[in-house]
């Protein structure tokens, strides 16, 4: 896990899949993150190393979404991959946040 402040962004990346093992220990990281800088107007999700994500991974991502907009912000999730993509719009969560796709080559 490690994150980047940029000027108007806080950069997650958890830099493991997103699956019940896991989640505890980023919906902990994330919140203190954002604890740390409330400034900032926008959350990026960095998913580059994220190849599985399970229902808590899910659920770990809507609830960071309703945090960071609960707080007026906004969430993206950038270089999401091929599987990530799969259950994104599985779960619909297009709907809900800006998801970019790894860019190609």
């Amino acid at each position: 896990m490690k994150y980047i402040k940029e000027a108007n962004a806080l950069v997650l990346i958890p830099e493991t899949d997103l699956v019940a093992s896991a989640v505890e220990d980023l919906r902990d990281y994330f919140s203190d993150r954002l604890g740390d800088y409330p400034e900032v107007p926008t959350v990026v999700l960095d998913v580059t190393d994220v190849d599985l994500v399970d229902s808590l991974g899910v659920n770990l991502v809507v609830g960071l979404y309703r945090q960071v907009t609960g707080a007026g912000k906004i969430l993206e999730i950038i270089n999401a991959g091929e599987n990530f993509m799969k259950v994104a719009n599985f779960f619909r969560l297009p709907s809900l946040f800006s998801i970019q796709p790894l860019p190609e080559g």
